[in-house]
C-alpha cells in the first residue's frame, strides 16, 4: 500500500516513521513529533498515522510498538526512545499541511522493517471506526488514577482545621 506525497522523495507506505505536527497540550503552537504510518488508503489518498510518544503510561496497551533499542532507534532515525500508540490515530490527506518536511524536503524520517509486522492486521484488530472518526482523531480515554495525588514522601496533605 502506497500514496504518493507531493514533494515527497519517495511515496508514502505502511510502516514510514514520518514528522507531523500536532498542537502542544500546554499551549498554543505545533510540536513535531514522529508517528507511524499504520495504513494508507489508496483511494482516497489518506494515511492514518499513530501518535508516538516518549512518555511511557504505567500500563503497556496491547496496541502500541515501543522502540527502546539504542540499535532499533539508530535505524528508524529516532532521537529518543518511542512509544507508537496505535489506538490513538488521526486520518489525514498525503497533502495535509501537518506534516513536517526536513531540510531535503522529505517527511519520511524512517521505516519500520517490513517482514516483522502485519500492517493490514495490526490496522484490522483496533477497535472499529468510520474514516470521519478517524479524520477527527481518536483519542482513548485515560486510565484514571487509582489514588489521588499525594504530598510531600507520599503523605496526604494535611486538612484545613475544623473550627467548632
Amino acid at each position: 500500500m502506497t500514496a504518493h506525497m507531493p514533494g515527497a522523495a519517495r511515496p508514502l507506505s505502511t510502516g514510514d516513521i514520518v514528522s507531523f505536527r500536532f498542537p502542544h497540550s500546554d499551549g498554543p503552537g505545533d510540536k513535531d513529533r514522529p508517528c507511524l504510518v499504520i495504513h494508507v488508503d489508496d483511494a482516497t489518498g489518506e494515511a492514518v498515522l499513530a501518535y508516538g510518544t516518549s512518555i511511557f503510561p504505567e500500563k503497556l496497551s496491547e496496541f502500541s510498538l515501543t522502540v527502546r533499542n539504542a540499535a532499533n532507534l539508530a535505524v528508524l532515525n529516532l532521537v529518543k526512545p518511542t512509544r507508537f500508540m496505535c489506538q490513538r490515530r488521526v486520518r489525514v490527506q498525503q497533502s495535509d499541511p501537518r506534516f513536517a518536511p526536513n531540510s531535503q524536503g522529505d517527511v519520511v524520517i524512517g521505516q519500520f522493517p517490513g517482514e516483522g509486522i502485519g500492517w493490514g492486521r495490526l490496522y484490522a484488530s483496533l477497535p472499529t471506526k468510520t474514516p470521519d472518526q478517524e479524520r477527527q482523531g481518536i483519542h482513548p480515554p485515560k486510565a484514571k488514577s487509582s489514588q489521588k495525588r499525594r504530598g510531600l514522601f507520599g503523605r496526604r496533605k494535611p486538612r484545613a482545621a475544623m473550627i467548632a
